[in-house]
């Protein structure tokens, strides 16, 4: 369960992203300004037991959460890079964060309050500040990571990954959103922060950049999400070493985490 909603949280925040420039660099921090809020917003509980759910940003300052489990808001909301935070970045959420859904439908007092996700963030912040009364603060935690390295010491990238041309400034759909079925990885560019979210959820661990890698790039990688079942196709680890001249390295390092110190379910509209 933990290992698909990672997955999850990765779509549903990619797809919030739109074709905005998101991945530019980390969410803005708030201020000791009064942080933004949507203008209004409504919460209800879903209990369809539908299985599909997602999180998105519409045009005119408008968002909409359906069938969503609280722990994907806060997952995306308190994230600073394009994908939302891992499940083992949250610390201390109650089960009913993941086990309970909620549709939320919010509206922003102006449309550029929303012009990219790093801001829309901020109201999503205010929005579970304020009806699920959630209150967190961030630590570093030590966990066992994936760092990823280069293999060549000539530089080389492997067959299935080349510097694109494409400038994920400013073509950020090309850069953003790598298509293909579960056990690949394809896109004409794509950014070094997007790749490590993706490998994070196929090996099922954080993944750090150690690279030194800059920019777009073209990838098409291919493995086996199961390694029980029979398959002609190799492990995620073996697959990056081969298609792309990068390795998962395990070792440990200081992750950032975000504590869950109060939550409440909120009194529906």
């Amino acid at each position: 369960m933990r290992r698909s909603l990672a997955r999850s949280l990765l779509s549903v925040t990619i797809a919030a992203v739109g074709t905005s420039v998101a991945m530019r660099a980390q969410a803005p921090q708030p201020t000791d300004k009064k942080a933004p809020a949507f203008e209004v917003a409504t919460v209800k509980r879903n209990t369809s037991l539908d299985g599909s759910g997602g999180i998105r940003s519409e045009s005119g300052g408008r968002f909409q959460a359906v069938n969503a489990p609280v722990l994907w808001l806060v997952a995306s909301a308190y994230s600073d890079s394009m994908g939302g935070l891992r499940p083992s970045q949250i610390i201390g959420a109650p089960s009913w964060l993941e086990a309970e859904h909620y549709d939320i439908s919010a509206k922003a007092t102006d449309a550029a309050d929303m012009s990219d996700f790093s801001k829309t963030r901020l109201l999503l912040r205010s929005l579970l500040e304020d009806r699920f009364k959630l209150h967190t603060h961030r630590e570093q935690r030590q966990m066992s990571i994936y760092a990823l390295v280069r293999v060549r010491t000539d530089g080389a990238l492997g067959p299935r990954f080349r510097q694109s041309t494409a400038d994920c400034f400013k073509e950020s759909a090309r850069c953003g959103f790598p298509g293909g079925p579960v056990g690949r990885i394809k896109a004409d560019a794509i950014t070094m922060d997007l790749l490590t979210q993706l490998l994070a959820n196929a090996s099922d661990r954080i993944v750090v950049d150690r690279t030194g890698l800059t920019g777009g790039f073209a990838i098409d990688l291919e493995w086996s999400p199961d390694q029980a079942a029979s398959s002609d196709k190799p492990s995620i680890f073996t697959a990056v070493q081969e298609q792309l001249a990068l390795k998962l390295e395990s070792t440990r390092g200081p992750v950032d985490v975000l504590v869950i110190d109060h939550v409440e379910k909120p009194i529906p509209d």
